[in-house]
């Protein structure tokens, strides 16, 4: 920027007074002017610095929230992410425990389905003999209420025969045959 030259006007007459100071009057006129355009000219200079300044700035502070955004959607993407595995292994396990129950469920019906037919007596009578063989001779074997499978007793020992606990040990045994499946 530059200032536009100021010029004086006489009014009057020159006095010899004026004609001395004109001069020094320009001088001053010409060091004023000088002045106000070395003040206009660090002015800019000033400008020109704190607009950079202010530019660099505000792109560090854009590109610090870029940063913060990508590091927020990475921290929302591990959240859902982790979310979905949490509820996949979920449906998993359901799935595997629905399968599991409708093993139990039609074991439990196919020996309850045993139920007043020779077969039942049979298994039966087996399973007491098996009772006899662990507690001894003496024990007491009597028939579990659901009609199949028997329960026997001597003096402090017990062994369930029943169909229910039949049905709980056969799963147990070939539970790792059934976590096969899984894999």
């Amino acid at each position: 920027m530059s200032a536009a030259p100021v010029t004086t006007e006489s009014v009057g007459p020159a006095t010899p007074l004026d004609v001395q100071l004109r001069p020094v009057s320009a001088g001053l006129l010409r060091d004023a002017e000088q002045r106000a355009l070395q003040i206009l000219e660090e002015a800019d200079r000033w400008v020109a610095v704190m607009l950079a300044d202010t530019q660099r700035r505000s792109e560090a502070l854009l590109e610090s929230a870029r940063e913060e955004g990508a590091a927020a959607a990475r921290r929302s993407a591990n959240r859902v992410v982790i979310d979905a595995r949490r509820e996949a292994r979920e449906r998993i396990l359901r799935a595997q425990r629905g399968v599991y129950e409708q093993v139990r469920s039609f074991a439990q019906d196919q020996l309850n389905g045993l139920v007043g037919v020779p077969a039942a007596k049979d298994l039966n009578t087996r399973l007491a003999s098996v009772a006899r063989d662990r507690l001894g001779a003496k024990a007491t074997v009597e028939v579990s209420k659901s009609g199949v499978g028997v329960i026997a007793v001597q003096g402090q020992r017990r062994i369930d025969l029943s169909c229910d606990t039949l049905v709980e040990r056969e799963l147990a045994e070939l539970a790792p045959r059934i976590e096969e499946l899984w894999s």
